[in-house]
């Protein structure tokens, strides 16, 4: 991942991940985002408005830096590097074959580990930059310093998703090797289904505030 869309995540500090299912919803939830203090977000490919709401969002909303998830099937990666606006994308898992391909196609990219095995696969495939998922699934934040041990000297920083919310963020943000966090939770389904703008800018706001002020320089 260039060091120019590292720089973008790490200013904004915080990853709303979507899941649009109404694409007419995109620009509403990506202002209301941003008007928070969020400036990147990760749609999630699991719904068929994800592909048409990445143009919308870049044309409408062009500050805002968007990443695709969930890319997990072959073809996905080179399918979303050709959508104007695609500036990174991310997996939960690591796939040999979905990092090769992101790599062929050009795409920035950022695979899911949760082990030193999966971590020592991502950086022979030159990763430096990976999700670290499930986060507070796989044992929060002591786990992370463990498994970063060994490897700290080679950079790498990650990016925790899973169980990451208002109450632990802090936490994270204090970790040099942590880029950014990401969750749902500033955007979840239902307040978005629910066109409810006003209280996802307040969870933006807060969880920016919350990270600038916790986070490790």
């Amino acid at each position: 991942m260039q060091k120019d869309i590292q720089d973008e995540i790490a200013k904004s500090g915080i990853i709303a991940v979507l899941e649009i299912e109404d694409e007419k919803n995109a620009v509403p939830a990506a202002k209301a985002l941003l008007e928070g203090g969020i400036t990147v977000v990760e749609l999630a490919l699991r719904t068929p408005a994800a592909i048409p709401s990445i143009s919308l969002i870049a044309k409408e909303v062009p500050q805002i830096c968007i990443g695709i998830g969930t890319i997990i099937e072959a073809g996905q990666a080179a399918l979303v590097k050709k959508e104007n606006g695609v500036r990174f994308g991310v997996s939960p898992g690591l796939n040999p074959e979905i990092v090769k391909e992101a790599i062929a196609s050009g795409l920035p990219f950022a695979p899911g580990i949760a082990t030193p095995g999966e971590l020592e696969r991502a950086i022979s495939f030159g990763c430096r930059t990976v999700k670290f998922f499930p986060a507070e699934g796989m044992g929060g934040l002591n786990y992370l310093k463990s498994i970063n041990a060994p490897y700290n000297h080679l950079g790498v920083r990650y990016i925790p998703l899973g169980g990451i919310n208002i109450d632990n963020l802090g936490s994270y943000a204090g970790f040099k090797p942590v880029l950014a966090v990401g969750g749902s939770w500033m955007a979840a389904k239902e307040t978005i289904k629910s066109n409810n703008w006003k209280e996802i800018t307040k969870r933006a706001k807060e969880a920016v505030e919350i990270w600038r002020n916790n986070k490790s320089v």
